[in-house]
């Protein structure tokens, strides 16, 4: 989370407008879940293979009820007689998108974090937590819409539990795994309603007494939240993580941690944790941090845009990309220039000073030099946003994320495996999820360009297959009201 800022911070054939005169008809806004569906002539994306071999043109991709039964060459791969066809040609087909780091319990926009940005004078805080709440089914499409079939919550109130529920009872809506409340170092009183998404605990009998509740709801994380001050004592705090770490791990639930500096980094390594859930971004990673990461190993989510999110919102520089434009809350992204409707003087100093300035903002250039480094060491990354922050936005904010894991020299191949594999890792679902393949969950996104050749085609979606299901993006962000 980033602010977790150190700051206390969606036929019997349809054509998909493949060939002019091809007779067409509607595509449902969901797939009969129980009969099979065909995907024909298309290319499958294996983002498991080299490039050499990730591509397989001209496949046919079977799928019985919410799982898939056949993948492979069309001339060679029987349609079940009644199937509903999808006509994949000039079509790339990869495993739904997994986004590793998303918090429900904030909506992207400019009311998620008063505790960065008070404006609760517009827009209550508890006002703002209460819109999360009512509008769940609107973020739930937004993410299916952005070919996103899983997200893992790393981190929120306890309500963030009912999240889950409710994801798990509602069709169009990913795969959600959660962490409950941030174990944390620090307290954030600005976030505290009576159920707050961070506990400040200074002992370790404290920690495994919060680590206790939250096994009562049966987390997919614990999560800490490591915030070294100056002048705090780094081995306590240490003893504090390994206690979190170790009461967790006996109930067989891993680790997350939030440690953006190298130091901290490395002692939540020495303390136990399973995922490290953004960039060291204070100095390049060294040959310590890169052994500590080896040995269990580690996955490294480094939410690269997050940071400039804030900035670029609350600069008021903020203006929706093309992906977001289509694929968003169309009612968050209506709010994300009310800051000109506000008057100036009543605005707080740091947004002032950050309108002033009007400076375009850029990633930190050692969190760009350490995903690369981290990566050719063999460490798995998973792509994730930190979604829910102020200016990073649920669902379509991934593909500001993945545009700049391209601008640390990863391959197109090398992100949509982060972004497939890692998110599997990440959601403790390898081997259900994160490749195209036969017993996997049918979660598929159909996009009308090559993502192998360039990221920025991964938002080019036509449709995403979800559970089996078949959505229409456009349809599912029409529907929101």
């Amino acid at each position: 989370m980033l602010a977790e800022m150190r700051t206390p911070r969606l036929f019997l054939c349809v054509w998909l407008a493949l060939a002019s005169g091809c007779s067409t008809s509607p595509l449902p806004d969901s797939a009969p879940h129980e009969a099979a569906l065909a995907i024909v002539g298309a290319t499958v994306v294996d983002p498991g293979q080299d490039a050499a071999h990730a591509r397989s043109p001209d496949s046919t991709i079977v799928i019985r009820g919410n799982r898939i039964a056949a993948v492979g060459p069309t001339a060679v791969t029987r349609v079940p007689a009644g199937a509903t066809v999808i006509d994949g040609r000039g079509k790339w087909v990869i495993p739904g998108l997994v986004d590793g780091h998303v918090h429900f319990f904030q909506s992207g926009n400019l009311y998620a974090r008063p505790d960065a940005a008070d404006l609760t004078a517009a827009v209550p805080y508890a006002d703002e937590v209460n819109r999360n709440k009512a509008r769940l089914d609107a973020t739930f499409k937004v993410w299916i819409a952005s070919g996103v079939t899983t997200v893992v919550d790393v981190g929120g109130p306890f309500w963030n539990f009912d999240v889950r529920d409710a994801a798990r009872r509602t069709a169009a809506a990913p795969r959600v795994a959660i962490a409950g409340p941030l174990i944390s170092m620090v307290a954030d009183p600005k976030l505290d309603l009576g159920d707050p998404p961070i506990i400040k605990v200074t002992t370790a009998d404290e920690a495994r007494a919060l680590v206790a509740r939250e096994l009562a709801r049966k987390p997919d994380y614990i999560k800490v939240w490591f915030i070294n001050q100056p002048g705090d004592d780094l081995a306590a705090q240490e003893a504090i993580v390994r206690a979190t770490a170790d009461a967790a791990h006996q109930a067989g639930v891993p680790l997350a941690v939030h440690a953006t500096e190298l130091v901290v980094a490395k002692a939540a390594l020495r303390a136990g944790a399973d995922y490290l859930v953004h960039s060291v971004e204070d100095v390049p990673v060294d040959d310590e941090f890169i052994a500590l990461a080896q040995k269990k190993p580690v996955l490294y989510c480094p939410t690269l845009f997050v940071i400039s999110g804030y900035r670029y919102a609350l600069a008021n520089l903020w203006r929706p990309t093309a992906a977001e434009a289509r694929l968003a809350d169309p009612r968050i992204v209506a709010s994300m220039n009310d800051l000109q409707f506000m008057p100036f003087e009543l605005l707080p100093a740091g947004i002032k000073s950050l309108m002033a300035a009007a400076q375009v903002p850029s990633p930190s250039p050692v969190a760009l030099q350490n995903l690369r480094r981290i990566l050719d060491a063999g460490i798995p990354i998973v792509m994730g946003t930190d979604a829910g922050n102020i200016g990073t936005l649920h669902g379509p904010s991934v593909f500001r994320e993945m545009a700049l894991m391209r601008d640390a020299g990863l391959a197109p191949l090398e992100i949509l495996r982060a972004a497939t594999i890692g998110g599997a890792q990440a959601a403790r679902m390898d081997g259900e999820i994160g490749r195209v393949a036969v017993g996997r969950l049918a979660d598929l996104v159909l996009l009308d360009a090559d993502p192998t050749a360039n990221v920025d085609n991964l938002s080019r979606i036509v449709r995403v297959v979800k559970d089996g299901r078949v959505y229409d993006p456009d349809e599912l962000v029409a529907s929101i009201r």
